[in-house]
């Protein structure tokens, strides 16, 4: 599969290495030397960089710049797929990242798909931490949090100019009665919050957030990644209606 990379760079990338990364190959063989993670690195870094790359705004016809770039990286994306790499290209066709179940990958999408912008960006940012080329799991875990905060704190604690998920974990259990889960119980009446509530505490509860404290640590790569795919899960409830406020219910 290297050798085919190596094409795929040489083929559709390599005028453009000098100029865009500074990377002074002398000719295309250098090129054709690099393999393993430099490779893909290499790759990664290109796909970002390439000129050729711009996003449409909504409702724009793609240029034919757009649909050329989406031509490249489909053959890309072909020969990843082809040599079972445990690489894709990612969404945004901007870098790679490592291939996943297509359940979550759904998931991640149907998230982002119905979420505030803010939410969405803050998902984007977590997941590309988590699982893309240079994984952070302190940024990926921060951009979780941040992302489920979007959400949740206009919709539990919208006159608070200085809310938190902390806010909302508090605000959610003073006035649980006034809320309810569109998830029917045993009885297929409305469950309660707490299950919810347990959840959100779960993802704040377990932050390392202030760095020279005594509990201050940094996040492993499976607490970065499941953090992400809680947030994900948290973002749809709340986008779908899941948590709602009774009919009764008095606003806080």
């Amino acid at each position: 599969m290297e050798g085919a990379l190596g094409r795929w760079l040489d083929d559709y990338l390599y005028e453009h290495l000098e100029e865009e990364l500074g990377l002074h190959l002398r000719t295309s063989a250098d090129l054709r030397s690099v393999s393993g993670e430099d490779l893909l690195d290499v790759i990664d870094a290109m796909l970002y960089w390439h000129p050729d790359r711009s996003t449409p705004e909504d409702g724009e016809e793609p240029s034919r710049d757009d649909k050329q770039w989406a031509e490249i990286v489909r053959q890309l994306a072909f020969v990843l797929h082809n040599g079972g790499s445990a690489w894709r290209v990612n969404e945004q066709l901007d870098g790679l990242e490592r291939r996943i179940g297509q359940t979550v990958t759904a998931a991640m999408k149907e998230a982002k798909s119905s979420a505030r912008e803010d939410a969405r960006d803050h998902l984007e940012t977590a997941w590309r931490a988590a699982y893309g080329r240079e994984p952070d799991p302190d940024k990926a875990y921060s951009e979780a949090v941040k992302a489920v905060e979007a959400v949740a704190c206009p919709m539990v604690c919208p006159n608070n100019p200085r809310r938190s998920l902390g806010t909302v974990i508090r605000d959610l259990r003073s006035q649980s009665a006034q809320w309810e889960l569109a998830i029917g119980d045993g009885t297929g009446d409305a469950s309660e919050i707490g299950r919810l509530v347990e959840m959100l505490a779960l993802l704040w509860q377990g932050q390392s957030r202030h760095a020279g404290s005594p509990n201050s640590r940094r996040h492993t790569q499976i607490e970065g990644e499941s953090t992400v795919h809680l947030a994900v899960t948290i973002v749809q409830w709340l986008n779908s209606g899941v948590l709602r406020r009774k009919a009764d219910g008095v606003a806080p």
